[in-house]
Parts: C-alpha cells; structure tokens; sequence
C-alpha cells in the first residue's frame, strides 16, 4: 500500500466529476506517486482500488492514512452510505475535509459537522476551485505545476451536467 496523503470521497456515480477533479489537481501541482486515491480513476493501478483486496479494508486503511479528504457533495453522494461513512471517519479522524458542493448545493447541505469553517468550493465557481487547489496544496506541501485553468474550466461543465 502507498503513502496515500488525498483522499478523494465520491459516489460512483460521479465517477466523471471525480475523474476530472483528479485532472485538475494534477494540472495544478506536482506529487509524488501512489499520493491520491480515488477508485473511479481508470487509471486504476495508480489511483484506485484493482479489486485484489476487500473494499472496506482497503478504503479505511486509505482514509485513515490520508491527510486531507476531498467529498464530492452531489445529490448522489448524500444519499449514499459509503460516501456518509467516508466523511464520518476523515471527520472522527479529524483529516482536513474538503466538501466540493454540486451545482444546486450549498453549505447548508452538507452535514452539520462540516458546515462550521468550511473551505471547500462551488463545482460552479472557478474562482473558488482555483482558491481551494490553493488552499489543498498548502495543506499538502506539495508544489506548484502551474496553470490548470482549461481542467478547471472542464470539471466545471463535467459537474454542471
């Protein structure tokens, strides 16, 4: 298992708006491998989860070595039980969490617990995913790549769909 620091929560079925957040944070800043780990990737090998172990074990032994947990707020994902049980534990964990509201959600949304101090974004507002890849890559200490804005303008329209 590597060293993953960023953990990306997300229902499946969001599997592209997951996809194209992970491009963006790549456009956006340089890391080291096996650092992020979001199963929907098609990259599979380096991003997610081969289906070789079991998938409970696999993702809380993932979450509770991430530093950091991007959740893709969707109507999806509030509704589902993996992505509730996910945030539960980056928050009884006490990981910096990241809430990324869909298009229609706001803060008010989100679980009680995550609504105090949020510093997340609106999937909307490239502004404030350019302030949240910002904030997430103090939090890592990984470095700048550069611009990221045509991946930036992309998750927004993957998120608006």
């Amino acid at each position: 298992m590597g060293d993953i620091r960023l953990f990306v929560s997300h229902s499946h079925e969001d599997k592209d708006i997951a996809v194209a957040l992970v491009d963006v944070i790549e456009a956006a800043m340089v890391r080291g491998k096996d650092r992020i780990l979001c199963t929907s990737h098609h990259n599979k090998k380096e991003y997610g989860y081969t289906g070789d172990e079991d998938v409970s074990e696999h993702l809380r032994q993932h979450l509770s070595q991430s530093s950091c947990v991007v959740s893709l707020w969707t109507p999806h994902s509030r509704s589902s039980i993996w992505c509730l049980f996910e945030l539960g534990g980056a928050w009884a964990l006490a990981n910096r969490t990241y809430p990324l509201l869909a298009p229609g959600l706001d803060q008010e949304s989100l679980p009680p617990p995550l609504r105090k101090g949020m510093v997340g974004a609106k999937l909307s507002e490239p502004e404030e995913i350019s302030r949240f890849l910002r904030n997430l890559r103090q939090r890592l200490g990984w470095d700048e790549r550069g611009g990221a804005s045509a991946e930036i303008k992309k998750l927004v329209e993957v998120a608006k769909r």
